[in-house]
């Protein structure tokens, strides 16, 4: 993995990511199967799993790739001090974009009329859960991950964000 690591960095991590991206809405609907008896013979949402594959191998993945990288370079090495400017610069914009491309994105593959209707209803609610989610996890992986493993790290922390995104997806209606 390593070997990969070093050889193909931004392909392992955007597979990474995305495989654990996709996989957290595959649990979402298995879990949702398990305990709501309606849906128990439903099929899974391919299509689904397939817009959270494209938004997560083609746009997530890669900016978080390349946003590390650049942040890295801005604020390079792992003080306590330097920490604390990347978690909150990573909050401000990492998690700002990310948000908004999320629903802007989701939006547009679902051939929904109106794009941004899902981010004007859902942006602030799931930005509120995300400063409580990603600050602790970004602090230990500024100061603890190596930088090749950042998307990856992040990756892992995303299978439970994008199963807290598919509650909200599902949950609060435009």
């Amino acid at each position: 993995m390593r070997d990969l690591l070093r050889r193909k960095p931004l392909l392992s991590n955007v597979a990474s990511y995305g495989s654990l991206y996709v996989g957290a809405e595959f649990s979402q609907q298995t879990v949702i199967r398990a305990w709501d008896e309606e849906c128990k013979d439903e099929p899974y949402d391919w299509k689904l799993m397939g817009r959270y594959a494209v938004y997560s191998m083609a746009l997530a993945g890669p900016g978080l790739f390349y946003w590390f990288r650049w942040l890295d370079r801005k604020l390079p090495g792992k003080t306590f001090g330097t920490a604390l400017k990347k978690v909150c610069a990573d909050q401000l914009v990492s998690s700002t974009g990310c948000t908004t491309v999320f629903y802007v994105s989701m939006s547009v593959l679902e051939q929904k009329e109106d794009k941004f209707a899902e981010l004007r209803e859902k942006f602030w609610p799931t930005y509120k859960v995300s400063c409580c989610f990603w600050p602790p996890i970004q602090w230990l992986n500024f100061l603890f991950v190596p930088p090749q493993m950042r998307v990856i790290t992040v990756g892992v922390a995303s299978f439970v964000w994008c199963n807290i995104l598919c509650i909200f997806k599902r949950t609060v209606q435009v």
